[in-house]
């Protein structure tokens, strides 16, 4: 099986982060599955109140644009799936 990221980016004018939201162990499948659940129900910034969320796929479904409407304000965030192409160290012990 392959390993798996799903990072989320975001921010305001000329800053931008990047953070990882989870990593995982799964087929391409189940990865792409996991992708479209995050970007559905994570929240990037804690005390959001989140109004209304619209969740856009970008291209094959690796990557989705989030436009979130929150109570004091507006959040758009990308979502992206990223997998492992070569590591230095032994395989970390993800969660099952």
């Amino acid at each position: 099986m392959a390993r798996w990221v799903v990072v989320v980016q975001f921010g305001n004018g000329d800053y931008y982060k990047v953070e990882e939201v989870t990593r995982f162990e799964s087929t391409p499948e189940q990865a792409r599955a996991t992708l479209y659940e995050v970007a559905c129900t994570h929240r990037h910034r804690a005390g959001l109140r989140q109004q209304r969320r619209e969740v856009f796929r970008v291209g094959d479904g690796d990557a989705y644009y989030v436009h979130i409407d929150g109570m004091m304000s507006t959040h758009r965030v990308f979502y992206r799936l990223a997998e492992l192409a070569w590591s230095t160290g032994p395989a970390p012990a993800y969660p099952q």
